[in-house]
């Protein structure tokens, strides 16, 4: 199985930040970096292709089987508040160890030669319950770096920790070449359904930390149109499990 890269940037285009984000919780990290391909004036600049990758599935529409997809992953370029910056997502994360790890070091393998001044993944960690003004919470490659994100709110993960996926081996690949990297991650209580505050916390976040100029107000509206719903939700579901009582525990 061969991995084919393609990557089309100058390599004089000057310091580089780069942002991913990939399948996970929520699907926050992917819907943060999708919604800034979406918002800003981008080019894509290259993908990732390999056969075998893909999901075990097919996908079917009124009876009729999809193409299979080709490209796993994309790069894209984009230039705000004079930075450049990489955004780089897929839709899916490799089954294997050993596939994440090749990817990952893919990823990190093209930025070779760069000027990347950092390294970003979005992603998320999970909470028990719903909040709606939920934390952002770091791991950075040092320090010195870690203790710059905490000035822009990033609170620091505690003690030891695992970061599953590409999303954390990204990072942990960042490392090793000595680039600046850091995992931000958004509190979700949505494990394994499409969350959108935490997409939302990780964009402000990020706006925070590379002074990005970016308009969020769609996805605003969307998180404050779930609030509400979830609130109605609430408020009617309580009645009921009152009248229910606690019934017996065997």
């Amino acid at each position: 199985m061969q991995v084919g890269i393609e990557f089309n940037l100058d390599r004089d285009v000057g310091s580089l930040y780069v942002i991913a984000g990939l399948p996970g919780m929520g699907l926050s990290g992917k819907q943060a970096v999708d919604y800034l391909v979406k918002s800003l004036d981008v080019d894509k600049i290259g993908s990732i292709k390999c056969d075998f990758l893909n999901p075990p599935a097919i996908s079917t529409l009124n009876g009729v089987v999809d193409d299979m997809p080709v490209e796993l992953f994309n790069f894209y370029y984009t230039v705000k508040n004079d930075k450049n910056i990489i955004l780089f997502t897929g839709n899916v994360q490799p089954l294997s160890a050993e596939w994440q790890h090749i990817m990952a070091k893919s990823v990190v393998d093209t930025l070779n030669g760069y000027d990347v001044s950092a390294i970003f993944t979005l992603a998320a960690t999970p909470i028990e319950y719903y909040k709606y003004d939920v934390a952002v919470y770091g791991v950075a490659t040092s320090r010195d770096f870690l203790n710059e994100l905490i000035s822009y709110g990033v609170i620091p993960m505690e003690g030891e920790g695992v970061i599953s996926g590409m999303n954390g081996l990204i990072i942990g690949y960042a490392k090793q070449y000595r680039y600046r990297g850091a995992v931000l991650m958004a509190e979700t209580f949505l494990r394994t359904s499409q969350d959108v505050i935490a997409p939302y916390a990780l964009l402000k976040t990020i706006s925070k930390i590379l002074k990005l100029d970016m308009d969020l107000k769609e996805l605003e509206e969307r998180v404050n149109l779930f609030h509400r719903e979830y609130l109605k939700y609430m408020k009617k579901e309580a009645p009921e499990k009152k009248d229910r009582g606690l019934g017996y525990i065997s």
